[in-house]
């Protein structure tokens, strides 16, 4: 039951009568004693049909209630209760580290159970921690996680990791090629150029000496 609501736990078909005994335990503790018109104990609210009711249950209700009726049949009946607050909304923590991203879905609780979703598609991981290698993280993938226990449900807002690693998985391909390579075939063919327009400009100015030099010899002839 969810903190804050009502609890009844009755008897069903067995009715009580004047003369019977009513007791009611939890945890083994001694909450209510009745016997025939005279109530003995009374720590609890019971009613008219012997049914134990608890208003706004606590956390600290939780626990094995047991009641008896003390009659020819001797009527037994016995529950546990279970009183859980409902889950918070849960938070997906992101941490880039060498080989991929940590997500982390906080917060978690001993009685909580938690379930991932990548890109809307729910996974098989089953723990708080999620760990996501950079192969298999694409940009643009969203992970959420769902909190959640026997009363409520929660889940948390999607993220998109952006790490380092994935960037360059992903932007390192230029026309299918690797951008190193690019760098490298880019920086080669620019000094091949300078070279050649080097050795053109000096058979230029070669060809430009030798003319100079012609016209000189003819105006002096």
């Amino acid at each position: 039951k969810a903190v804050g609501g009502k609890v009844v736990i009755s008897f069903d078909d067995a009715k009580l009568q004047e003369d019977n005994e009513l007791r009611w335990t939890h945890n083994k503790q001694r909450v209510y004693l009745k016997k025939g018109s005279q109530i003995k104990l009374n720590k609890l609210n019971v009613s008219e049909d012997g049914s134990l009711i608890l208003e706004n249950v606590q956390k600290d209700k939780s626990g094995e209630y047991k009641g008896i009726i003390y009659d020819a049949e001797g009527k037994l009946r016995k529950e546990t209760l279970c009183v859980l607050e409902p889950v918070p909304e849960p938070t997906v923590m992101v941490e880039c580290v060498e080989k991929g991203v940590n997500l982390t879905c906080s917060p978690m609780s001993k009685t909580e159970v938690v379930s991932w979703m990548k890109n809307g598609i729910k996974t098989n991981a089953t723990h708080a921690f999620l760990h996501v290698i950079s192969s298999e993280l694409k940009s643009g993938d969203n992970f959420s996680c769902t909190v959640s226990n026997q009363i409520s449900k929660m889940s948390a807002k999607e993220v998109k990791p952006v790490c380092s690693d994935t960037d360059l998985s992903e932007k390192r391909f230029l026309f299918g090629l690797d951008l190193w390579w690019m760098l490298v075939i880019l920086t080669g063919g620019g000094s091949f150029l300078l070279i050649l327009f080097i050795i053109c400009l000096v058979c230029v100015c070669l060809i430009l000496n030798c003319n100079i030099t012609i016209l000189l010899s003819l105006q002096y002839f």
